[in-house]
């Protein structure tokens, strides 16, 4: 969480101890959030749910609903079974976060 602190400073209030403590309700400022997570996420690679979860359980427990968000905004597609995420390839570079291993 602290490379995307980094890149958007208005989600610091967030924030705590490299974990997210709550989902932004203003939506412009979700918004934020659902794109500088969805940029963490490894770019045109077919993921499991399970590995989506892994992803985000790096920063906050409720996983579903950030799953759900990142795909109701377009920032993960995902398959007509629900089996397969995708994050759309993106050219901003940044470097994908590391799944939590449980």
């Amino acid at each position: 969480m602290g490379r995307v602190v980094a890149t958007e400073p208005r989600l610091a209030a967030f924030v705590r101890h490299h974990r997210l403590t709550r989902i932004p309700r203003r939506p412009a400022v979700a918004q934020l959030l659902y794109g500088a997570l969805a940029a963490q996420l490894p770019a045109g690679v077919p993921m499991s749910e399970t590995t989506v979860n892994n992803y985000l359980r790096a920063v906050h427990d409720d996983v579903a609903t950030l799953r759900r968000a990142l795909v109701d905004h377009s920032h993960l597609h995902r398959s007509a079974d629900g089996r397969c995420y995708v994050r759309p390839a993106d050219p901003s570079g940044a470097e994908p976060i590391q799944p939590v291993r449980r």
